[in-house]
């Protein structure tokens, strides 16, 4: 059983109030529907016209994606206080470094701007390994210009480094 201290519920509280929030939309990329439960719970079977292509999907910013987790983490830290063995960002922080540091156009930039986010330690190696994914993409950029997937990556390593560099020693 969970027993949540008031502080708590009030930071669940007040979370699940700002996602619900039309403006906050935007931030998980879907900011073009009255109602984010409609497009979430929507289902084929009830719904014969929905289809993916139904809906314009919007490009989801890794700043969103930034704003997000840094939400996502406040919930989980609150809820942490609350259960003393709790392995929860531990466990997050390991599987967004597994894919941080795997190669995969779709996942990597992602999990790179989630790990910098999350971390509450990071090592001169892992620094290292950031720095070489940004070299490799701004390689990329020199070879051809319009590949988006290196300008993605070459934005998420800053992101990645900026939120990590404070975390490093001196």
């Amino acid at each position: 059983k969970l027993h949540s201290t008031e502080e708590t519920k009030q930071v669940l509280r007040l979370s699940l109030t700002e996602f619900s929030l039309p403006k906050f939309y935007l931030l998980f990329g879907i900011s073009k529907v009255k109602s984010a439960a409609v497009i979430a719970f929507r289902s084929s079977y009830r719904d014969r016209s929905f289809s993916p292509g139904s809906y314009e999907r919007e490009t989801f910013a890794l700043t969103s994606l930034e704003t997000v987790t840094e939400a996502l983490l406040e919930i989980m830290e609150a809820c942490m206080r609350d259960i003393p063995t709790c392995k929860w960002l531990d466990q997050w922080t390991e599987l967004a470094q597994k894919f941080a540091f795997q190669y995969n156009p779709s996942l990597q930039p992602r999990a790179l701007v989630v790990f910098g986010c999350i971390s509450k330690r990071v090592s001169h190696g892992q620094i290292k390994q950031i720095i070489r994914i940004l070299s490799k993409g701004l390689e990329s950029c020199l070879k051809g210009p319009d590949n988006y997937n290196s300008q993605v990556l070459i934005e998420a390593t800053v992101i990645a480094l900026t939120k990590l560099q404070p975390l490093l020693n001196k």
